[in-house]
């Protein structure tokens, strides 16, 4: 099988090229290590991508939120004209390839606790850019141009290195930094609840879905994954047994008000039916980092 893989080199998108190892996978992105270099933003490119001989496309490039915010062109252009650049190659390609979509939750905003029967409501550019591929990828399957698939997901944990434009970017760094030796401030109260899945979690639903019968997503092909609710404060405890950094607790007035509208958590009937499984703790999640850090240094 022959598979293309947008924004293979980022953070997601490379633990998924490791785990389709067994397949053809084409990786697109705008560094190394990709394997096929460019920016999704330029419709050729775009347009280039999807050939007769591709069977599934998982499509994860993206400007995150912060970055999606902060200049509403650009994120226009990579979150929702590159999005369907790859659907008309789909279309145009003439073979009704698999077409597998990142969404996030920012889809929603001002509720708390997300379930199946939550209706979008985006407040951020980056969420309506998504909300506006699902739709498409609703449409473009109705009328057999695709077989598409999308996960809203929470946020995924622990990302490594340097901090993304992600306005939740700080969950990730107040584990990785105090891990490597690193003090933190941390932009958000004690308190701020975030709902949270570990990238393994991410990847292997991404899998999942890839290989679901069609006919048992139905005609709505967006499925919301389960995120557990944690706090700042719960992040840090479950680092600290392992930390040599320190973390200090001071909100930032242009963070905080954008984290005190997210989801707090998010539970999917529909995801566990199709056996797509959440992180079960913070300290799970920790650990999955941990194990992955390790082997990356061996």
């Amino acid at each position: 099988m022959r598979i293309l893989v947008t924004g293979a080199a980022g953070y997601i998108g490379s633990a998924l090229v490791r785990a389709l190892a067994a397949h053809e996978v084409i990786g697109t992105d705008q560094s190394a290590p990709a394997a096929v270099l460019g920016n999704i933003a330029y419709p050729q490119f775009a347009r280039s991508l999807v050939t007769p001989e591709i069977d599934t496309v998982f499509h994860l490039a993206s400007l995150v939120s912060g970055g999606a915010e902060q200049n509403f062109e650009l994120g226009t252009k990579v979150n929702l004209d590159a999005t369907r650049d790859l659907l008309e190659a789909c279309r145009l390609a003439g073979h009704c390839p698999k077409f597998v979509f990142a969404s996030s939750i920012a889809v929603y905003s001002g509720v708390d606790e997300i379930d199946d029967a939550t209706p979008p409501a985006p407040r951020l550019s980056y969420g309506a850019q998504k909300l506006v591929c699902e739709v498409l990828i609703d449409d473009y399957t109705r009328r057999g141009y695709i077989d598409g698939r999308a996960l809203r997901l929470p946020t995924v944990m622990v990302r490594p290195g340097s901090a993304n434009t992600a306005v939740s970017g700080w969950a990730s760094a107040i584990i990785r930094e105090p891990l490597a030796g690193r003090d933190y401030i941390c932009p958000v109260r004690p308190d701020t609840r975030m709902a949270c899945i570990s990238l393994r979690r991410v990847v292997d639903a991404f899998v999942r879905m890839s290989e679901i019968a069609g006919a048992q997503l139905g005609s709505k092909r967006t499925v919301l994954l389960t995120g557990i609710p944690v706090s700042a404060e719960q992040m840090w405890n479950a680092a600290k047994p392992h930390a040599t950094g320190k973390v200090r607790f001071q909100p930032d007035p242009a963070i905080q008000p954008i984290m005190d509208r997210i989801p707090k958590s998010t539970f999917s009937q529909r995801a566990q039916a199709l056996g797509l499984r959440p992180s079960a703790s913070i300290e799970e999640i920790v650990r999955e980092y941990e194990e992955a850090a390790i082997a990356h240094h061996r």
